[in-house]
């Protein structure tokens, strides 16, 4: 059978704020880009706050284009300290083809830090 390369990519996801900069009051924005334009009719990113044990879907919204690419993202709100996020994303096609970016099938990982992690120098 031969290997077909995928018509269109979900690549570069990243989470805001970035590791070690996210507190219980930061809300935690999630941001993947799609290409070729057009190509990916909704995202939707799977995350879990319990290593993995209960999972949960939530789409996407498309934000911008930005050159080649549509910027997509969505904003999970705040967490308390010490939580651990884990999570992909997934874009659909308009023929129902569905890619991962899933950081290599180890998903992406975040802590939300906590007052005590801020450092102050007086």
């Amino acid at each position: 059978m031969e290997h077909k390369p995928p018509t269109f990519w979900i690549e570069n996801t990243y989470h805001w704020p970035a590791n070690g900069e996210s507190r219980p009051w930061t809300e935690f924005w999630i941001t993947t880009f799609s290409r070729p334009v057009g190509a990916v009719r909704n995202a939707s990113v799977l995350f879990s706050l319990n290593q993995g044990t209960h999972w949960q879907h939530l789409p996407m919204d498309k934000s911008c284009i930005l050159g080649d690419q549509e910027v997509w993202h969505v904003n999970l709100g705040t967490f308390p300290a010490n939580t651990r996020v884990h999570y992909a994303v997934e874009g659909i096609n308009s023929q129902g083809s569905s890619l991962w970016d899933n950081n290599h099938s180890k998903d992406y990982h975040a802590i939300i830090g906590s007052t005590h992690d801020l450092r102050i120098h007086c």
